[in-house]
């Protein structure tokens, strides 16, 4: 009896884990879309910038881009971890 409750603690733990990176996972995947959605925003402004504001806007779409890979990457990391 004692083995079986130990089993479904041990069950209900990485079931628990589990949950959590998957919450983890969705979290870094809105914020990589967020990022995206401020990139294609910086890019669009860029467009209407004179030369200063291109280079700003330009720098700002750099940040987001790599911002929004590392989230996908997080995410994806993530996901990998629930699953094992």
């Amino acid at each position: 009896m004692k083995k079986f409750l130990l089993t479904c603690v041990a069950a209900f733990v990485l079931a628990g884990t589990a949950s959590a990176q998957v919450g983890k996972a969705a979290s870094e995947a809105t914020d990589a879309a967020e990022h995206k959605i401020d990139q294609k925003r910086a890019d669009s402004e860029a467009k209407k910038s004179g030369p200063v504001g291109k280079a700003v806007n330009n720098v700002k779409s750099g940040y987001h881009k790599n911002r929004s890979k590392n989230s996908a990457e997080k995410a994806k990391n993530s996901l990998k971890r629930a699953a094992s």
